[in-house]
């Protein structure tokens, strides 16, 4: 009956999340197709309201509307004019709630009873992540598309990027934090990003079968994707490359991948990745280093409070809002960032990132 309500209360074509009921489980689909599923506060409530009523769900399938991205992220160019053009419909305070509301959602989808299965069908970036890879069941398809480019707009890897990231094989997790390189397709299987392959084309006949699922057990809903997915799948595009990844992204600071990569026995993997982490936001990339060195050793819920601290602190300041002008807003692809040189910032100015917050509230999860 639950499921049924569910079902009549979110399935009109104008609301931001769509639901339909299939067998025992709960079909969940980001509705924003024209900007990509972008995740926004109105979409966050949605959801938060559907799960409120989905206990009983064997699994809860959770994808994207459009055919071309699950979720490319946050909406931040939102963000961006709640600073720059508050209004009453966004003002500066969603620049605090935002990243409040989405990092509690990423834990609660990573906690949820119900199984929950995330089809990564599509562009899958930032905030799309965050609802997807803390998953017990992700699944890519020959669409999928994944990327961490947090770097080229001055913010970080957050949603749990240190929990995820610093987890990865042949240091994948640097690379994909610092260079923002995107994977493709069966890519994020081998990349350890996600557990199964499935055809796009074989999405709908999947979830059909996911809905006969009777209970909450894990095992069965995998040996049920794994039924889907083919004898062989494709291999990994970059298999060739993790030969450089792996000592050109190694060391114990961001000096030391500069240090590598300046001196790579592979001259043109090693100056082509220089040049393009120089591209990036330099206090990003302090940032983001550090924060999958220290995510390591923490469980998810303690990376997802370290994100929230980072990210009132950048909120506070300049490059954010310079990067997502410059990339998104006029495009114009030249920000003046706050500092020229990741490798001139004091330790002292990173570490003040991770502090804890004392004058407000602290992420509660």
């Amino acid at each position: 009956m639950r499921l049924r309500l569910i079902s009549a209360m979110f399935s009109s074509s104008t609301s931001q999340v769509l639901t339909n009921r299939v067998g025992s489980a709960l079909n969940i689909k980001l509705n924003r197709p024209s900007q990509l599923n972008a995740l926004n506060l109105p979409m966050i409530a949605e959801l938060n309201s559907i799960l409120d009523q989905a206990n009983s769900a064997s699994c809860i399938i959770l994808s994207g509307e459009g055919g071309k991205a699950f979720c490319a992220g946050g909406d931040i160019k939102t963000l961006y004019f709640a600073k720059t053009q508050p209004s009453e419909q966004n003002p500066p305070s969603a620049l605090k709630q935002f990243f409040f509301d989405e990092y509690k959602l990423d834990y609660r989808l990573a906690t949820l009873k119900p199984v929950l299965v995330a089809l990564m069908d599509g562009i899958v970036m930032g905030g799309g992540v965050g609802m997807s890879i803390h998953a017990p069941v992700r699944i890519a398809t020959e669409k999928s598309v994944f990327a961490m480019p947090e770097a080229k707009l001055g913010l970080f890897t957050d949603v749990g990027g240190g929990y995820f990231l610093s987890r990865l094989p042949y240091r994948l997790g640097y690379y994909l934090g610092l260079s923002g390189f995107r994977l493709k397709g069966a890519d994020l299987v081998h990349a350890g990003l996600a557990d199964f392959y499935v055809q796009s084309s074989e999405l709908q006949n999947l979830i059909s079968k996911i809905g006969t699922v009777q209970s909450q057990n894990l095992n069965e809903v995998k040996n049920i994707v794994k039924q889907f997915q083919p004898n062989q799948i494709p291999e990994f595009t970059i298999k060739q490359q993790l030969q450089n990844i792996e000592p050109g992204y190694s060391g114990e600071s961001l000096e030391q991948i500069f240090n590598n990569l300046q001196n790579h026995q592979n001259q043109k993997f090693g100056q082509d990745n220089l040049k393009i982490l120089k591209d990036q936001c330099p206090l990003s990339l302090r940032i983001i280093f550090e924060q999958i060195k220290r995510g390591q050793k923490l469980d998810l819920k303690e990376n997802l409070k370290m994100d929230y601290r980072i990210v009132r602190r950048i909120m506070q300041g300049t490059d954010f809002f310079e990067g997502v002008k410059q990339v998104l807003v006029d495009k114009n692809h030249v920000p003046t960032w706050s500092f020229k040189d990741a490798l001139t910032i004091p330790q002292s100015e990173v570490d003040k990132y991770f502090a804890v917050l004392e004058n407000e509230e602290e992420l509660d999860i």
